[in-house]
């Protein structure tokens, strides 16, 4: 009698109306797994690769092989060369980036070498247009998945749609099969549909804070103000003090610029910090801004502040080490996610983790497929 009720109690568990699939987390570890997994799978590839975008644009574009000229002088009159009304910022060279990187108002990157001397003038090294090589497909997959004027939004809706999909892993295998975390040393003996579980069960179990940290990171990244509001209402933080009001200057046309001015005022202003991006002024009032990275900030394009007037004079300068704590803690999380902390082994353990995914993707599906192809064959 016990028999006959645990074989009909396996049918039962074997034919389940769909209301109850739908409500366990196993249907939705496989639904997401299939659909969810194909998309991310790429743009975690894509997240890899472009961990090395500088080292591979100068093994793609020779010409970018250059030495580093950290002379603000220099610099700003190679900016000064150029007409002030095609871009929107510039990214000032650094070890890793010895170029000047503009972006024009069209989404065009061009790339200017910085001259050695006053007399020599800039040379364009290089115009990228969008989706005109592999890495800025890779950009354009990572950051937008092709579609730009949403901006982050549909990879936000992904992130989390990923985070349900690990949360729905570990609910399905947690705590009874544990016992698979056992690493499958002898696989050859296993049948083909036992081995690909197996292995997809233990490399998932130990990469999960691995993964967790990515796609967390990715999707905070992409829901940056709810992120930030999130940490300030935990942390408490207190109200942002009233930015000062700033005197009003006289327009100063587009065409008249002064980087050597711009540039070595704020070099002189934060000595000890790096310059990182500068914006161009978009209207005859707009003043010059710029961004920088003290010593004490991860952000690799730097959170603090400098806002000059058109003649040189220092309008306001906020230091992101000033900011309130959970203000703060928001701007380590990209840091973190491209590996702009950590040093060589992060950066490597980051790429290593954009490969997971597509591991797991691939076992899942064989392991599926398996058992779909065992349950006809029973049928």
């Amino acid at each position: 009698m016990v028999q006959l009720a645990e074989k009909w109690s396996a049918i039962i568990r074997r034919n389940k109306p769909w209301y109850v699939s739908v409500g366990r987390g196993r249907f939705w570890h496989r639904l997401l797994g299939f659909w969810l997994g194909a998309v991310l799978l790429l743009v975690c590839l894509t997240g890899s690769i472009l961990l090395f975008k500088n080292p591979l644009l100068q093994w793609l574009y020779p010409q970018l092989n250059i030495s580093l000229v950290d002379d603000p002088q220099l610099q700003g009159l190679a900016l000064d060369s150029l007409d002030q009304r095609q871009y929107a910022f510039v990214r000032l060279p650094n070890t890793t980036r010895p170029w000047l990187e503009l972006s024009r108002l069209d989404g065009t990157l061009e790339y200017w070498s910085v001259p050695v001397s006053a007399v020599e003038t800039p040379r364009l090294l290089l115009s990228r247009a969008p989706y005109s090589d592999l890495l800025d497909w890779c950009y354009q997959l990572h950051l937008y998945l092709f579609v730009k004027p949403w901006k982050h939004q549909l990879l936000g809706v992904v992130g989390l749609a990923a985070l349900l999909l690990l949360a729905t892993g570990v609910k399905t295998q947690w705590p009874r099969n544990w016992r698979m975390l056992k690493l499958p040393l002898h696989a050859r003996t296993l049948p083909a549909i036992q081995r690909h579980r197996q292995w997809h069960y233990v490399i998932a179990v130990l990469s999960l804070p691995l993964l967790l940290l990515v796609v967390s990171t990715g999707t905070a990244i992409a829901y940056n103000t709810q992120t930030q509001q999130l940490f300030s209402w935990v942390l408490q933080d207190p109200p942002e003090p009233a930015i000062k009001a700033e005197p009003v200057l006289p327009a100063v046309a587009l065409t008249t610029s002064d980087w050597p001015l711009w540039l070595t005022t704020a070099r002189q202003l934060v000595p000890d910090a790096q310059l990182r991006l500068a914006s161009f002024r978009k209207t005859a009032t707009d003043v010059v801004q710029m961004r920088v990275q003290l010593p004490e900030e991860w952000h690799p394009n730097g959170r603090s502040v400098i806002r000059l007037a058109p003649d040189g004079t220092v309008l306001s300068l906020q230091r992101a080490t000033e900011s309130a704590p959970g203000r703060q803690l928001s701007q380590l999380i990209y840091p973190l996610h491209v590996a702009a902390v950590g040093g060589t082994w992060y950066l490597w353990l980051l790429f290593g983790s954009g490969w997971l995914p597509l591991t797991l993707w691939w076992l899942g599906a064989h392991w599926r497929r398996g058992r779909l192809q065992k349950e006809k064959h029973r049928g």
